[in-house]
């Protein structure tokens, strides 16, 4: 009888259905920051004449515009292997977990690279250390 709570993977191994959960949240949150940030990218000079000629009145515009365009590109593919790694982990493989959490990590430092500030990103490095956590969790799932 099969549990209701597990997922069979082709290799036999079950997937417990808190992996998928957090995996289905990584999907979630690493696909939706890797598009917007390829959106920007392909964007940045269009926004930026828009935003600097008083077209554009967002709030938060200008936190925006103080990362260059290689910012966003470089999010982009950091977001996109995050999201690799969580596929790779949705599909019980432990690499995915390392893809995973390097780049996580070096979404963190990431920001620091760019734009020198005295903040320090507290809640970015508490979501990232539970997430991390929970699949590190995991890994005994995994093969």
């Amino acid at each position: 009888m099969m549990n209701t709570n597990e997922v069979s993977s082709p290799n036999g191994n079950k997937r417990p259905e808190s992996l998928s959960i957090i995996c289905v949240l990584s999907f979630f949150g690493s696909g939706l920051a890797s598009f917007s940030n390829l959106v920007i990218f392909f964007s940045f000079d269009m926004l930026y004449e828009t935003y600097s000629s008083g077209g554009l009145n967002l709030p938060g515009a200008d936190i925006i515009f103080s990362f260059s365009k290689s910012f966003y590109f470089i999010s982009f593919i950091f977001y996109s292997t995050s999201l690799a790694g969580a596929y790779l982990m949705w599909k019980l493989r432990k690499t995915g977990f390392h893809v995973y959490a390097i780049s996580q990590i070096l979404l963190l430092i990431l920001p620091t690279l760019y734009v020198k500030t005295d903040q320090f990103p507290l809640l970015g490095i508490m979501i990232t250390g539970v997430f991390i956590l929970l699949y590190f969790r995991h890994l005994k799932f995994m093969h």
